[in-house]
This record gives structure tokens, C-alpha cells and sequence, in this order.
């Protein structure tokens, strides 16, 4: 789809866009040229695309958290572990992929206590708290509140390939 197109575009075709960028954005990550052309014309150094894909993917499992807690946890357990009205989301026979995670939480499930969270949650925040079941399900975060910056206040290295490598399982 052209740029152009998108507001011409059915609200199924927006879906759909939308949601391969999401999947695009969590399972692969954010690359980054290491270097880049400044104004004077020379070339300046970044961060390497690893790290700074580090640093966004544990932003948004630290954000998945946050809308966990606000709207996951009555039911799903304070760390993802199940309550009386909700499946333990870390459990292996309970992981989805994000494309399925994204549906679930968007239209509910019907003759179950899941709701439709589609009015309240956008699918970047969908997609956030998947990482974040995601980083439980792989003991990549330990149970509990994680840090805002990093554990412990430190830079955060997930595992090689995470979440990617967790995707691929699936």
C-alpha cells in the first residue's frame, strides 16, 4: 500500500497494515545505520543497531508492564501467573503470537470473562503488554516490578535474538 493510499483504505486494510507493523516492530526490532551523514557532511557514529534495539525492546516490555497493571492483572495475576478468572499467560500451552495475542485482547473471547479491550487499548499498547508476557513466559524479567531503566539500574541485555528467537518457537 502506497503512503498515499492509507486514507482511502478500508478500516480492514488499516488493520491489517497496522497490525504487520506492529509484528514488523516487536518481533524484528528497530535497526539503526551505524553511521550517519550529520549536517557539515561527515559521517558520525551511533549506537549500535543491537544495543539500541535493546534499549527500545526493554522500553516497551517496561511499558507492557505498566498497561499490564492497569488493566490485565485483576484477572491474569499480578505476574502473569493466573487468578481464579484467568489462565497463567506464561504458561507454555497458553502462548500466542503476537498476531493472535493482538486478536484475543482487540475482540475477547466470547462465553469466557475476556473482554474486548479494542476501545481502551491501541495495538502498540497490545503489542507492549505481549512483550511483556513474553519476557515472563521466557524468564527474561523476573516476576515483580522491573526497573524503569534496566534491572537493577543497569543496561538491560536480553538473551541473544530475544524476542525474535521467542517468536520463532512458536
Amino acid at each position: 500500500m502506497i503512503r498515499g493510499d492509507y486514507h482511502s483504505a478500508t478500516g480492514q486494510q488499516r488493520f491489517r497494515l497496522a497490525l504487520a507493523l506492529l509484528c514488523a516492530t516487536v518481533i524484528a526490532g528497530v535497526t539503526i545505520d551505524p553511521h550517519v551523514v550529520n549536517a557539515a557532511g561527515q559521517k558520525t557514529a551511533q549506537k549500535p543497531a543491537a544495543a539500541a534495539s535493546a534499549d527500545t525492546t526493554y522500553k516497551d516490555v517496561y511499558e507492557g508492564w505498566k498497561w499490564w497493571h492497569v488493566y490485565c492483572y485483576r484477572c491474569h495475576g499480578t505476574n502473569a501467573i493466573g487468578g481464579a478468572l484467568a489462565p497463567n499467560l506464561i504458561s507454555p500451552t497458553q502462548q500466542q503470537s503476537p498476531a493472535a495475542f493482538l486478536k484475543v485482547v482487540r475482540t475477547g473471547k466470547p462465553e469466557t470473562a475476556m473482554q474486548a479491550w479494542d476501545k481502551l487499548l491501541t495495538n502498540k499498547q497490545i503489542g507492549q503488554i505481549h512483550l511483556y508476557v513474553r519476557a515472563r513466559a521466557d524468564k527474561v524479567l523476573p516476576a515483580g516490578r522491573p526497573d524503569e531503566v534496566g534491572p537493577n539500574k543497569g543496561k538491560w541485555v536480553p538473551p541473544a535474538g530475544w524476542p525474535a528467537s521467542a517468536a520463532a518457537r512458536k
